[in-house]
């Protein structure tokens, strides 16, 4: 299973859930995710239709603490911890909202992957979600709702990135310059790859054993980062991975 989550998959989490299928409906706390949700991503077209035709489900568990969130790829759900509202639930959502639609473009690592390429991918697609994280929360912020934006603020894993995007935005006021810009400064907080680095190299580790593959050395292929590096409204963006 490839994983792509905000900490990556916490196999804890799956028990004491309470989900919804598409439409959404069967819960009040999960409709009013929903809600909140299609607030902050509306007018951006592949958000809202990851939302609407490529997520199987949104789910609350009661045992997920350290992790807000991830996306679930084999069942195409997004799993929440129970306490998220405001801000950051709208934060967690669109994090994880992008993963589901890096994963329906096909862009998740592959167990082809050596090691250390399937970590650089995992490395460069968390920084584009946050990348959309920023963009959402700035339009946001500009039209009078600040409650997203502060809360990447005041998240420690994405604080520093946000003062970096939001330097960039106000030298240049150009949006694709201050993407570049964040998605630049995710790998220089060296607690932030230093986690994801041990999580995907366990979780690719984990997988490889249970398919009991022999170890591949592929390289993450050359058009990756042009494919994935996307702003919300379908604009491109430059990116590189380090060293590159």
């Amino acid at each position: 299973m490839i994983v792509c989550s905000l900490l990556l998959q916490a196999a804890a989490a799956r028990a004491a859930m309470t989900c919804a299928a598409p439409p959404f409906d069967g819960d009040p706390r999960i409709a009013g995710v929903v809600e909140r949700t299609l607030d902050a991503i509306r007018g951006f077209d592949g958000l809202e239709a990851t939302l609407n035709a490529t997520l199987g489900g949104i789910c609350i568990s009661d045992h997920l603490h350290v992790a807000r969130g991830y996306f679930e790829p084999d069942t195409r759900r997004i799993v929440l911890a129970p306490d998220l509202e405001g801000g950051l639930l709208q934060a967690v959502m669109v994090h994880e909202l992008r993963h589901a639609e890096q994963y329906a473009q096909g862009l998740c690592p592959s167990l082809s992957l050596g090691m250390k390429d399937y970590a650089q991918a995992v490395f460069a697609m968390e920084a584009d979600a946050s990348v959309t994280n920023l963009v959402v929360a700035s339009r946001l912020k500009a039209d009078g709702d600040p409650a997203m934006w502060t809360a990447l603020e005041n998240w420690p894993m994405q604080s520093d990135i946000v003062d970096v995007f939001a330097a960039s935005l106000a030298e240049d006021g150009d949006l694709a310059l201050a993407a570049h810009a964040a998605f630049d400064a995710w790998f220089d907080g060296e607690v932030r790859t230093h986690a994801y680095y041990v999580a995907s190299c366990l979780d690719y580790l984990d997988q490889t054993e249970k398919a009991h593959l022999l170890p591949q050395y592929d390289r993450v292929a050359p058009d990756f980062l042009t494919r994935l590096c996307t702003l919300p409204d379908g604009t491109r963006y430059a990116c590189d991975l380090p060293g590159e």
